[in-house]
């Protein structure tokens, strides 16, 4: 009996052995992957008013159609702003109630002025409708 009970120990924590190694492997991989270069990947390209317009009409289609691709959006600047972080904030004009919000990657160009267009390029990463006024985050 005690060597029946031996062998289902050792079973159970070859078993438990096997499955932390390979949530390590695993962990491991999904941690050192390379991110994906934005300017070097083939994007969507459509304009503020047409992806806002999109989330407005049906999310879920939406959803399988532009999130976690990379889009470049060509817009109007409503907003520039800074987040929490520091980060530059650029607010693209989308439909009377929703909007595009870009965070951008170092400093905004002098060139990027309020009422100015813009493409940008960006991976969509969030969309959040609050109060029924949308906002999609690239």
């Amino acid at each position: 009996m005690k060597s029946n009970r031996k062998k289902i120990i050792a079973w159970a924590l070859s078993i438990v052995l096997l499955i932390t190694v390979t949530g390590a492997v695993i962990g491991y991989k999904m941690y050192t992957k390379p991110h994906r270069n934005v300017e070097q990947v083939k994007a969507v390209q459509l304009s503020a008013i047409e992806l806002a317009t999109a989330y407005e009409n049906n999310e879920a289609e939406a959803n399988t159609q532009y999130l976690d691709k990379v889009l470049e959006v060509k817009g109007e600047i409503t907003e520039i702003s800074k987040n929490q972080k520091g980060e530059p904030v650029i607010t693209l004009k989308g439909t009377d109630m929703s909007g595009i919000i870009c965070t951008l990657e170092g400093t905004v160009s002098p060139a990027i002025k309020l009422n100015s267009p813009v493409v940008i390029k960006r991976h969509l990463y969030r969309v959040s409708y609050r109060c029924g006024h949308g906002q999609v985050y690239c």
